[in-house]
């Protein structure tokens, strides 16, 4: 009850940290009445295909003959962002019934490009003071039933897709509703709403906004058309939103009983079942350790196996040491990595208009934990009777992230075959280069060396010469069921979760739920540190004594079904094999390799839980017996 009470109040104060703490802006831009508010245009994403364009990149859209883009982070390259200035006029408090921006030809492969961008649900990006132009839904809110609370979808939708005839019509119109409030003699803009329409409309001048019964503009058919396109602007003073507040909206949710709900079943369960598993396994192991120190009782248990006659081998050294301990290093490295950024995210630093923070978070804070990675792989490399430091630092500091970049470079291709934003620009993939070999390199061989000063763990018991056979193992504790045994009790805590992340990462949803993801990590981390412990108990139990790459795989071995999930996933959300321009083998390819390297930096993390949870373990069980 105790452990109950403790995980209620860390989760409740978790939520409120999330809230106290949230800043949803880095600061304020106020403008004088009639002064201009830039438009910027980002790109174009579908919720059903994983490959973003940026805008220009379209051949039906209107450019400006001169095109201004701001710097950009280097999250915001890697998630796809291509921000460029615009020629849409937007006046400070100056409403605009109709403007033409402009009338181009479409030819045959541009019309027919534009029906499958219809077709396949892509919603176009753009932005305002740093809010994203966001389609208005409204949602049941509170106990009465009847009132609604407006909520913004970011993006609009390109155009509409009628599945009855197979007809695609391009949006040509949008009305731009900008909410602001006064501060002072200025104003600030805190909601950027589009209303897009698509009229049939080739003149060159505004089209019949009144008429209801105004023909669509039908796109997809292989033939040249002309296309006007215009907009409407309408401000309008909103009290109800305070600028501190504007991401509100956006970020608003209706599925915060969903996460609760999850948390508390999810702790409820893991702490019963972690109760009657710590007082079957307290019982067993002070039940054998008492026996093997009473002499009368060393001679009948010498008979039997179990974990008690492994004591001379269970502290030899791992096969392939050379290369669990820069791995080990390496997850230590990630799993500090994600823990800094969920720290950052959950006080408010992590703001959705610093746009391309999360990833720029993650880079950063990985490169400066490479210290931490080369001092864990030192020392256990010594440990373990390493003698070369310097080339185990080497290894911890190219082990992943030459495999990531490496993958990164094939798919990348793939990318630029497609003329996708998703793919890397050169400069990009040369400035990555270089922040590893000026900063995580050093680092990791500082944090190399200084490990390997220390003195090696000191093991409670000494190694035999030679190493015990390992008996036959029963099926439950055979690589495969084991993995999946182990696998399924983390994975149950956080599918729920798991979701909302996926949602996010695929369906450019906003995700700053992080009060919720750093509850469901302490679940999760407690799962795995316990299963871990009991699966190589019964492994230790059963005469096996090699568990050091063991422990590490049951630590991971949830990721096997978030990659699972992931699959699932895709068939069912996302429809990324619908053929077109924006569909087949690339998009295809990209969500299944990215998912795959989500699933290998989660099995990083949890395997490096999953170790020193088991380290510890196994440490403390054969620090308690006596031995001759």
């Amino acid at each position: 009850m105790r452990g109950l009470a403790f995980v209620a109040a860390v989760s409740a104060c978790a939520a409120n940290v999330a809230t106290a703490f949230y800043i949803p802006s880095m600061g304020p831009r106020t403008f004088s009445a009639g002064e201009r508010v830039p438009l910027n245009v980002n790109r174009v994403f579908s919720e059903h295909v994983p490959l973003p364009f940026a805008y220009y990149d379209l051949p039906f859209v209107c450019k400006p003959t001169t095109v201004h883009r701001p710097w950009l982070n280097i999250g915001e390259v890697l998630r796809g962002d291509r921000i460029a200035s615009s020629d849409y006029e937007l006046l400070m408090g100056v409403n605009s019934t109709c403007k033409v921006l402009c009338t181009t030809q479409l030819t045959a492969d541009a019309n027919e490009d534009a029906g499958n961008f219809v077709a396949q649900d892509y919603l176009v990006e753009w932005i305002v003071d740093k809010l994203p132009g966001a389609t208005v839904l409204y949602r049941h809110g509170g106990s009465d039933s009847k009132t609604k609370e407006k909520t913004y979808e970011t993006g609009f939708r390109i155009g509409d897709y009628d599945k009855s005839n197979g007809r695609a019509f391009l949006n040509n119109h949008v009305s731009m509703d900008i909410l602001y409030e006064r501060s002072g003699t200025g104003r600030r803009v805190v909601g950027f709403e589009v209303h897009p329409r698509s009229i049939e409309n080739a003149s060159g001048d505004c089209p019949n906004l009144d008429d209801p019964e105004a023909a669509r503009l039908v796109v997809g058919e292989r033939k040249s058309i002309t296309i006007t396109y215009s907009y409407s602007v309408n401000w309008i003073e909103d009290t109800t939103v305070h600028w501190s507040h504007r991401w509100d909206r956006y970020l608003s949710t209706a599925n915060a009983q969903v996460h609760w709900y999850a948390i508390f079943n999810s702790a409820i369960i893991i702490l019963l079942l972690s109760g009657v598993v710590a007082v079957i396994l307290m019982r067993m192991l002070n039940r054998d350790v008492t026996m093997f120190n009473e002499e009368e009782f060393r001679e009948d248990i010498e008979e039997t196996s179990g974990w008690k006659l492994l004591h001379g081998d269970v502290f030899r050294a791992p096969a392939a040491g050379g290369l669990l301990a820069p791995l080990l290093g390496t997850t230590v490295q990630v799993m500090y990595t994600f823990i800094a950024t969920i720290a950052l995210g959950i006080v408010g630093i992590l703001s959705p208009s610093y746009r391309g923070g999360l990833l720029t978070t993650g880079i950063v804070v990985f490169l400066l934990m490479g210290c931490a990675a080369g001092y864990y792989s030192s020392h256990l490399y010594k440990t373990w009777g390493g003698t070369n430091w310097f080339k185990n630092s080497v290894m911890t500091a190219m082990l992943v992230p030459v495999a990531l970049l490496a993958v990164e470079l094939v798919l990348n291709m793939f990318l630029w075959y497609r003329a996708s934003s998703a793919a890397m620009p050169l400069s990009t993939i040369l400035l990555l280069f270089a922040l590893w070999l000026l900063i995580e390199l050093p680092l990791t061989l500082l944090g190399g060396w200084l490990g390997f000063r220390r003195p090696p763990y000191s093991e409670p018991v000494r190694t035999n010469a030679i190493p015990r056979p390992v008996p036959p193992q029963p099926t439950f504790l055979r690589p495969v069921p084991s993995i999946l045994l182990a696998g399924a009790l983390p994975f149950a805590v956080i599918f729920i979760e798991l979701f909302f992340v996926l949602k996010s990462i695929w369906q450019d949803a906003f995700y700053y739920e992080y009060g919720f993801t750093i509850i469901v990590g302490l679940i999760l981390s407690l799962t795995v540190c316990e299963t871990t412990i009991i699966m190589v108990w019964l492994s230790l139990n059963s005469g096996q004594h090699k568990w050091w790459w063991r422990a590490f795989t049951y630590g991971a071995s949830s990721s096997v079904y978030i990659f699972a999930y992931s699959v699932v996933f895709y068939f069912t959300r996302l429809r990324a094999g619908m053929p077109g321009v924006a569909g087949g083998f690339v998009p295809t390819l990209t969500f299944f390799v990215h998912s795959l390297l989500i699933s290998a930096a989660y099995a990083l993390c949890t395997g490096s839980m999953g170790f020193f949870a088991a380290y510890f373990f196994v440490r403390r069980i054969y620090r308690m017996v006596k031995l001759s």
